[in-house]
């Protein structure tokens, strides 16, 4: 991450938080952020953008966080995203199924 990194401006309608992928990796931002650059998908008459990692539609976008006037929580995000490259939230869809069919391994319960 260089200097001119920390002032370029990010696209906030492209860049997304995943409440489910929030919740199922016990509150990791960088596990939850996903940057989507596609159509939306209709969903009983409202567009949605689901999660390419768990195909949840319980998403927000960057621009939504800015028009809700949650300053702080969007302040975090997107330093979050400039500290990451982008490769690390572009998620493709055939990714994320591998490896929802691969989970990791729990280790066995000893009685």
């Amino acid at each position: 991450m260089g200097l001119l990194d920390l002032f370029k401006p990010i696209q906030r309608k492209n860049w997304f938080l995943c409440y489910a992928c929030l919740m199922q990796t016990n509150h990791r931002a960088e596990k939850s952020i996903f940057y989507y650059n596609g159509p939306p998908v209709p969903l009983m008459g409202r567009p949605l953008y689901p999660c390419p990692r768990c195909a949840s539609t319980n998403t927000v976008s960057f621009l939504q966080l800015k028009e809700e006037g949650a300053k702080a929580q969007l302040w975090g995000l997107e330093r979050i995203v400039r500290a990451n490259p982008r490769s690390t939230f572009d998620i493709k869809p055939a990714e994320a199924k591998s490896a929802q069919q691969n989970p990791p391994e729990k280790p066995p319960v000893s009685s």
